[in-house]
């Protein structure tokens, strides 16, 4: 197989990589924000990540298909079919992000929100860096990863528990509760399918399956 078939599919993969980056920020941006605007354009978006999977999958099976790919290769396009799926995942969860913000109308929290703030800007660095890792297949950075993914689990656990007390010592709280909930089950998913990627990255660079959700 050609090399530059698979550079074809490399880009095509980090252009959707940057595509789920983005929807990430904008869903959060709204919520930070109160922007309902945002918040529903990020949802309309949502079908560019879909567009751009379903390109990326024909591609993968078009090489697999005509090409007869080398162990190396198939390696790579079989994770690379992986990677989108994950991508896809994530482009999913920031929807799930901007309904919270559509459900609530966008209202200002009366909920302090405590430190989830703090795992949400985590969670934009651990996209990040797989985005990272993607593109330039260094695979050191998969240890920060697997660091990070921690962090961002404490946090889950933390603000869970803040949240369910919050609820219970103020019933008033209850509506915004259950969303904020949603929403730290919805960025610790993120975090997971960010380490999945780049788990996926490792594989393809070195032929070595990586846990880093451990």
């Amino acid at each position: 197989m050609q090399k530059q078939h698979i550079e074809e599919l490399k880009k095509e993969v980090s252009h959707m990589a940057s595509v789920a980056c983005e929807g990430f920020t904008q869903a959060w941006k709204s919520l930070e924000e109160h922007d309902l605007a945002l918040a529903k354009t990020v949802i309309v978006r949502d079908e560019k990540l879909n567009v751009l999977a379903e390109k990326i999958f024909k591609m993968s099976l078009s090489l697999i298909a005509l090409q007869a790919p080398v162990a190396t290769d198939l390696r790579s396009i079989g994770s690379y079919l992986k990677i989108v799926t994950d991508l896809e995942r994530i482009g999913d969860l920031a929807v799930e992000i901007a309904k919270v913000v559509v459900r609530l109308e966008a209202r200002p929290f009366t909920i302090p929100l405590f430190d989830i703030p703090a795992m949400a800007e985590k969670v934009k660095e651990i996209i990040q860096v797989s985005v990272d890792m993607l593109e330039t297949f260094n695979t050191q950075e998969s240890r920060s990863l697997d660091m990070m993914d921690d962090v961002i689990d404490r946090y889950y656990s933390n603000c869970f528990t803040y949240l369910e007390t919050s609820m219970r010592n103020n019933p008033d709280y209850v509506t915004e509760g259950v969303q904020l909930i949603k929403l730290i089950q919805t960025l610790e998913r993120i975090g997971d399918h960010a380490t999945n990627i780049g788990e996926w990255t490792v594989y393809i660079a070195t032929g070595n399956i990586a846990d880093l959700n451990t």
